[in-house]
């Protein structure tokens, strides 16, 4: 279970985001949504322990995730940014491959072995006929299922995405939202994802976190939600809106002035 307790951050001396504290179980999905500026980066990466709070703790089971060492805690919480850094020719298995860094020593190399686990990994997420081809040509949906390959064979507990439908076109957002939720259901992972599109998260996640003014505005499980529910907490962020229900699912529609 990861814990999350009276977490506020900052990058100077304003803070971003304010006693923050919420629960996640394994095998769920949390959604993490708000305005742009809101702290959805900075929340991710306090959880991932790439930022230290100003107060409160990370809890992964019983133990801060800041007295892990980063190679340890790389075992437990794998972090994908909003882009990658990736900017010279390499092959995709050598990309899959990084994952496998947390569990190498300094002066070790991947064996044969880590090798078919990269593979297996690109075959989890359908993209095992790319192994041999350039990181660099492929497009950006194939790019962003490649590095979730990656984070598979670093086979942390807890998965971290950072917008990772970001300039994807509509159907390559639901293919990565729908790879991500999957993973996180067959494997028995805890995810976190950043969201722009409340409609993607009250369709692919468990749960939701909505952030307003860097402070956690509503938390709630999107199983046991109504229309009334939903129409309160997310007009208060976005303004006028429309909720309606189709198959048993609620949309969310900006209301357009006349």
């Amino acid at each position: 279970m990861l814990k999350v307790e009276n977490i506020s951050a900052s990058y100077n001396k304003e803070p971003i985001i304010e006693n923050i504290s919420f629960d996640l179980n394994s095998g769920r999905l949390l959604g993490l949504l708000g305005l742009n500026g809101v702290g959805k980066t900075t929340l991710l990466k306090v959880i991932g322990g790439l930022l230290k709070p100003i107060e409160g703790k990370v809890l992964i089971g019983d133990k801060d995730i800041l007295l892990y060492k980063s190679k340890e805690r790389a075992r437990y919480v794998s972090y994908m940014p909003q882009r990658n850094s990736i900017i010279y020719n390499t092959l995709v298995l050598d990309v899959v491959l990084m994952g496998i860094t947390p569990y190498l020593n300094i002066f070790s190399y991947p064996t044969d072995d880590h090798k078919k686990k990269a593979y297996d990994a690109l075959k989890m997420v359908n993209m095992e006929k790319y192994y041999s081809n350039n990181f660099l040509h492929l497009s950006e949906g194939e790019k962003q299922l490649i590095l979730i390959a990656r984070s598979l064979l670093q086979n942390s507990q807890l998965m971290l995405f950072d917008e990772p439908d970001s300039s994807l076109d509509f159907n390559n957002k639901h293919m990565i939202l729908s790879k991500i939720k999957e993973i996180i259901k067959e494997h028995n992972k805890t995810g976190i994802i950043s969201l722009h599109d409340p409609n993607m998260a009250l369709e692919y996640c468990d749960n939701i976190i909505i952030l307003k003014d860097g402070k956690l505005h509503t938390y709630f499980n999107t199983g046991e939600i109504d229309k009334d529910y939903i129409s309160k907490a997310f007009s208060d962020i976005y303004g006028d809106i429309e909720v309606v229900e189709y198959n048993n699912r609620y949309f969310i529609l900006r209301q357009i002035s006349d």
